[in-house]
C-alpha cells in the first residue's frame, strides 16, 4: 500500500479540489478496521455524507443538460423522453460498479489506511469499499468546501468524467470499449471489432485484432459473458497502448493550427474527452481603459482541473472569450502565444 502523504497533490489534483484541512481528506482515506486498530476517526460518516452530495449533484448536472421549460412553463427533457430513462441513466452513474471503475481509474484504493484484517483479505480491491471511499471523498470536500455548490458540482463531474460518459454512452461494459472504439477510429479510420467464442464451461473467450504502431497485435480474455469479455479484451488492450505510448495525448487533439477563432470549440473538446475539467468564463460587466487610454473588455477563464485562469483583453467581449480560451489552452499545452504582441480588435 501507498502512504498518502506521499502522494497528497496527486490525489487533489485528481479530483480537481484542494482541501484547507488535509485531514478530512486522510480521514476519508481511513477503514473503520484501521481507526479500530490505531484510533481516530474512520470514513463512514464522511461516505453518508457523500452518498448525499453525489444524488443530488447527478442529478443537477443531468438536468442542466437536459432539461428545460417550455412555453406553458412546463418542465421537460432534450434527448430522453422520459422519466424512466433518465433514471436508467442516473442508476448507471451512480452505481457500485462505475463508482468502483473511477477509483480504480485514479488509483486511489492503493492509499486506503486498513486494519490487518482488511490488508490480508484484500478489502481494498473489493467494488464496494471503493464505493465507499468515492462517496467519502467527496463527503469531505463537502465539509471543507463549508458545502460550496460551484465546488461540488465541479468535484461531481470531474470525478465521474459525466461529460465523457454523456458524450460517448454509458454501457455496462465500462468506458473501454468507448475508449478503444475513439483509438481506432482515429488510427485507423474504423470501428474495431470482436469475435467471440464460446467455451467449455459457458463462458466466452473475446478476440480483438487491433493495428498498432508496432504491427497487428491480438488480444483475448474470458468472462462469463460475451459483454464481461468484451470489456475485459478492451481494457486489456488499452493497457498495452498505454504501456508502450501508443495512446492519445492532450497534444494529438489540437487541431492543425491553433487560432483564436478555433480556440474555444478546441478548449470544449478537450474538457469533453476528459483532459480538463470544463472551462468557465466570466466576462466583465464594463470596459476597463489600458495604458493607452484605449477602452477594452476582460474575460478570464478558469480551469478548476489545473487551477489556473487566464485572464484576456480585447476590443469586443466575443474577442476577448477567445483569447482567454486560447490562453489556457497555451498554458496546459506549452505553447507560445502567438497573440502576444497583437491589439486583439
Amino acid at each position: 500500500m501507498k502512504d498518502l502523504n506521499d502522494y497528497l497533490e496527486d490525489v487533489q489534483r485528481q479530483i480537481s479540489y484542494w482541501f484547507n484541512e488535509p485531514e478530512l481528506l486522510f480521514q476519508a482515506f481511513t477503514r473503520r478496521s484501521y481507526s479500530q486498530e490505531n484510533g481516530g476517526a474512520n470514513n463512514e460518516v464522511l461516505e453518508f455524507v457523500g452518498d448525499r452530495v453525489l444524488d443530488f449533484y447527478v442529478t443537477k448536472i443531468l438536468m442542466d443538460r437536459f432539461g428545460y421549460q417550455n412555453d406553458d412553463g412546463e418542465f421537460l427533457t432534450r434527448k430522453y423522453k422520459t422519466e424512466g430513462s433518465l433514471t436508467e441513466i442516473k442508476k448507471k452513474l451512480v452505481n457500485k460498479k462505475m463508482l468502483a471503475h473511477r477509483i480504480d481509474k485514479m488509483g486511489f484504493n492503493e492509499y486506503l489506511y486498513m486494519g490487518n484484517g482488511d490488508i490480508q483479505s484484500n478489502q481494498q480491491e473489493e467494488d464496494s469499499v471503493k464505493e465507499d471511499l468515492f462517496e467519502a471523498i467527496l463527503g469531505a470536500i463537502a465539509i471543507d468546501s463549508g458545502w460550496d455548490s460551484d465546488e461540488l458540482e465541479n468535484v461531481v463531474n470531474f470525478m465521474l468524467n459525466m461529460d465523457h460518459y454523456l458524450n460517448n454512452g454509458i454501457t455496462d461494459e465500462g468506458d473501454y470499449v468507448a475508449l478503444i472504439q475513439q483509438w481506432n477510429q482515429k488510427e485507423n479510420c474504423e470501428i474495431p471489432e470482436y469475435e467471440f467464442e464460446e467455451l467449455d464451461d459457458g463462458g466466452f473467450r473475446a478476440h480483438l485484432y487491433l493495428e498498432t504502431p508496432r504491427g497487428r497485435m491480438h488480444y483475448y480474455e474470458d468472462g462469463d459473458s460475451k459483454s464481461e469479455a468484451r470489456a475485459l479484451v478492451a481494457e486489456s488492450a488499452y493497457d498495452d497502448l498505454a504501456e508502450n505510448d501508443e495512446l492519445f495525448t492532450i497534444m494529438d487533439e489540437l487541431p492543425e493550427e491553433l487560432t483564436l477563432e478555433n480556440a474555444i470549440n478546441t478548449l470544449q473538446e478537450l474538457a469533453q474527452k476528459g483532459y480538463i475539467s470544463m472551462p468557465e468564463y466570466s466576462i466583465s460587466e464594463n470596459q476597463v481603459y489600458d495604458d493607452n487610454g484605449d477602452p477594452k473588455w476582460v474575460c478570464s477563464c478558469y480551469i478548476r482541473s489545473h487551477s489556473f485562469e487566464e485572464t484576456a483583453y480585447a476590443t469586443s467581449k466575443k474577442v476577448a472569450k477567445k483569447y482567454s480560451a486560447y490562453l489556457c489552452i497555451c498554458n496546459i499545452c506549452g505553447l507560445k502565444d502567438e497573440y502576444e504582441e497583437e491589439d486583439n480588435e
